[in-house]
């Protein structure tokens, strides 16, 4: 029995047009950094500010915490304009997913690589509010290790009070939402609506791939026999 399901937000709740991706390389490209497609992948989901760091070095440049810094202040103000701008949205189906969700029992949280300032602005711009549209989040800058360590998934479970790992499921878009679900050892569920083809997925070792996040509740039965796979640990 699921109790808790626990959402990414940008790319698998939220359509944010891939801004925070465009922002992320923006801000690191223009400080000499240069790097693969498939290098930027893999920091996608991760916390921002460690991602820019590793982002700068992998990309060849001399990271000092001075420029880390600039870099990191650039990033969250343009990602404040651009969103301010432009809000982001709920994907398809995914408010009516959370809906039916919390509606049959079940905890919703979200958890994000975003910082805490901006996940507000996003639940902000579209209306969402804890104890309504979801019961818990947690934020890349708010633990000790962002995706893909487990902690957002643990805090999440421990503010609200579950503690069977087997009543839990992680929904994502990308490779760092699966590690991070693994290495709680939860259930991970990946979605097609971010970057991830569906054999990415199978191979990340997601117990379960969904075209959207939208259609977690409708698969909800067959999550027991995905939790009883062998996770990593």
């Amino acid at each position: 029995m699921i109790e808790l399901a626990i959402f990414d937000m940008a790319g698998t709740t939220i359509d944010d047009r891939d801004e925070v991706y465009r922002v992320l390389r923006e801000a690191t490209e223009r400080e000499g950094a240069n790097y693969t497609d498939q290098v930027f992948q893999k920091w996608m989901g991760t916390e921002k500010k460690w991602a820019i760091e590793n982002l700068l070095r992998l990309g060849g440049v001399d990271v000092d915490a001075k420029l880390h810094e600039k870099t990191w202040e650039w990033f969250r103000q343009e990602l404040r304009r651009t969103y301010t701008d432009n809000a982001p949205k709920p994907l398809p189906g995914v408010e009516e997913a959370l809906t039916t969700l919390r509606e049959q029992g079940i905890k919703v949280a979200l958890t994000t690589g975003f910082a805490r300032e901006i996940a507000d602005l996003i639940f902000a711009s579209m209306g969402w509010e804890q104890g309504e549209t979801f019961d818990a989040s947690s934020c890349g800058d708010e633990v000790a290790a962002g995706r893909p360590a487990p902690d957002m998934i643990q805090t999440v479970m421990a503010e609200l009070g579950v503690e069977d790992r087997a009543a839990v499921v992680s929904v994502g878009d990308t490779s760092a939402d699966v590690q991070s679900a693994l290495r709680a050892g939860v259930t991970s569920v990946g979605v097609l609506t971010g970057h991830l083809s569906r054999k990415d997925f199978e191979t990340e070792g997601a117990h379960l791939v969904l075209d959207s996040a939208a259609g977690l509740p409708d698969a909800l039965t067959d999550l027991p026999t995905a939790a009883s796979v062998q996770v990593k640990q």
